[in-house]
């Protein structure tokens, strides 16, 4: 009978070392980083796109009951503008007009981004616009 062996590697698995699964582990890695980053642009354009909706409407309302009361026209664009600055966006001065039936301006917003809004190439993509378009609600809110 023969005396058993001590158990000796092959040459081959002395090489491997695991490289393989390192290496795919760092591709997955990688992709689901370059997927996330990608994602989280995406949706973060597309939540200020919804909120600066919602931002115009509330500037829309605070310049129609300023126009109301003063009837002047400055002082509703300073009304608008202070609610619309205060939650991020600002209006463009230009576009804002205002009387007894309604009230349209444009709304301007830089969604909040990783990296879109900092490159000056995709700087753009991150610029959300809107025109704003409101008329007066009576008491109740019904229109007149």
């Amino acid at each position: 009978m023969r005396a058993p062996t001590a158990w000796r590697p092959c040459p081959d698995a002395m090489r491997d070392r695991g490289s393989i699964v390192l290496g795919w582990l760092t591709r997955v890695t990688l992709i689901l980083t370059l997927l996330g980053l990608a994602g989280f642009e995406l949706l973060s354009v597309l939540v200020t796109r919804v909120a600066i909706e919602d931002i115009g409407q509330t500037a829309a309302l605070e310049a129609i009951e300023d126009y109301k009361l003063n009837h002047d026209t400055a002082a509703a664009f300073h009304a608008a503008s202070a609610e619309a600055e205060g939650q991020g966006a600002s209006i463009i001065k230009k576009t804002f007009e205002i009387d007894d039936q309604s009230v349209t301006f444009e709304l301007t917003k830089t969604a909040p981004t990783l990296l879109l809004y900092r490159v000056e190439a995709t700087a753009g993509l991150a610029k959300v616009e809107t025109t704003v378009y409101a008329e007066p609600l009576e008491e109740g809110g019904r229109l007149p």
